[in-house]
């Protein structure tokens, strides 16, 4: 999925899977039982991505994947979570490359020399979950194992830094 603005990852790739595919708005919504000028305001980013079930029908009728869909929805949908859960994570610690990810922290799996580093120097800014929000370029939930996996862009045009959180295995279960 290409790098784009908070809140227009599903528009980008609904968009650019429609065009790959060579399916106009019309075609693509009888297929799907959405309507044509619907995905023409998502495509835009002037509407939100419609519901799962929906989600799901566009990836059918595009013949592409339907987590990437999800995902891409998701990630537009939660992004302040997602960057509020990664302040949580890195200001709690540890921060490293070679870390088990199954006892808590934040497991960098590649970035740039000095990701560390930058990471630190962010979190401690006064707007760090806006600015992570700005410069998330992918959400992966993997809930059944606990895992989130996820990428902000680097300073100056480098590669991304890729992160791994998990839920520790010590956490304590909320109480009801």
């Amino acid at each position: 999925m290409s790098e784009t603005r908070q809140g227009m990852r599903f528009a980008a790739e609904l968009k650019a899977t429609r065009r790959a595919a060579g399916v106009s708005y019309r075609r693509l919504a009888a297929a799907s039982g959405i309507s044509h000028s619907f995905l023409s305001h998502v495509e835009k980013g002037e509407r939100r991505a419609p519901p799962a079930r929906s989600i799901i029908d566009l990836a059918d009728a595009l013949d592409a994947d339907r987590i990437t869909f999800a995902l891409a929805a998701i990630a537009d949908r939660a992004g302040s979570d997602v960057a509020t859960t990664l302040v949580m994570a890195l200001q709690r610690g540890p921060v490293d490359r070679d870390l088990d990810p199954t006892t808590g922290g934040v497991l960098i799996q590649s970035g740039p020399d000095g990701a560390e580093s930058h990471l630190a120097q962010l979190v401690d800014q006064a707007a760090a979950v806006a600015e992570i929000e700005r410069r998330l370029a992918f959400v992966d939930l993997q809930l059944d194992a606990g895992f989130m996996r996820l990428a902000i862009s680097s300073p100056g045009g480098a590669e991304p830094i890729v992160m791994l959180l998990s839920a520790r295995a010590d956490a304590a279960s909320p109480v009801d």
